[in-house]
């Protein structure tokens, strides 16, 4: 599904475009080089194969895929989808041992509890806040965000002169708090880095779930600050 002239959602259970489990999947368009950002819950890389051919783009041409965070739903399709491309795998280096361990911090029994089971694979590359990918004539800027675990990463674009923010699960349009309170979550860091991703004033915001944002990024991230230091009188659990 192209979003913009750069931007595409290639997988995403909540858009109907891909398996139950995945989250949402985007690939940058750099031209002679694609970008993936996350592989889903790894049931849906078939279907991520086929939107990006739908898209009209060829797969082969993936060369980076970067992983905003360890949790199963965003790394499930990694075997799979580097053994079909020869993409490398791209992550934080502290979150890279959950990734390729599936340790707790991956949250991969409530994977099995789904149903879903996959194979790892190595991480080829780490990245740190600051670093810049280059993928094609793209440039994509790392920015460190840790909270909902230890090691989550967002980037930034440059989308011919939009700010655009692709943010894993760290934020959500409308200040949708989403999944916290799992292993590795610090709710300090995760205010603090809803702050920084503010200060960057993003225009358009690609989350890991729910509704992509192509405007008016910022004042959601800023909803999102006000939800994360104003005061809980309900909290809704997975327990009961």
């Amino acid at each position: 599904m192209k979003l913009t002239e750069r931007v595409y959602l290639v997988a995403g259970s909540g858009y109907g475009i891909s398996p139950s489990g995945d989250c949402n999947c985007y690939v940058v368009d750099g031209g002679s080089e694609l970008a993936l950002i996350d592989t889903g819950g790894g049931y849906g890389v078939k279907a991520i194969m086929e939107n990006i051919k739908r898209d009209g783009l060829d797969p082969k041409k993936i060369t980076k895929t970067l992983i905003t965070h360890c949790h199963f739903d965003h790394i499930g399709g990694n075997y799979e989808i580097r053994e079909t491309t020869g993409t490398k795998i791209i992550s934080h280096p502290i979150d890279k041992e959950a990734i390729e361990t599936l340790n707790e911090l991956s949250l991969y029994t409530m994977a099995q509890e789904w149903g879903l089971e996959f194979k790892t694979a190595p991480v080829d590359e780490t990245v740190v806040d600051g670093d810049v990918i280059e993928v094609g004539d793209v440039e994509l800027i790392t920015v460190s965000n840790p909270g909902h675990t230890p090691g989550c990463i967002s980037f930034m674009l440059d989308d011919y002169g939009v700010s655009s923010l692709l943010c894993g699960d760290i934020a959500g349009a409308s200040g949708n708090l989403g999944y916290i309170n799992g292993p590795g979550f610090d709710l300090d860091d995760w205010k603090a880095s809803i702050k920084k991703l503010a200060s960057l004033k993003p225009e358009r915001m690609y989350p890991g779930h729910g509704t992509f944002l192509l405007g008016d990024a910022t004042s959601h991230l800023l909803q999102y600050d006000a939800k994360m230091n104003a005061a809980w009188i309900t909290i809704i659990t997975s327990v009961g």
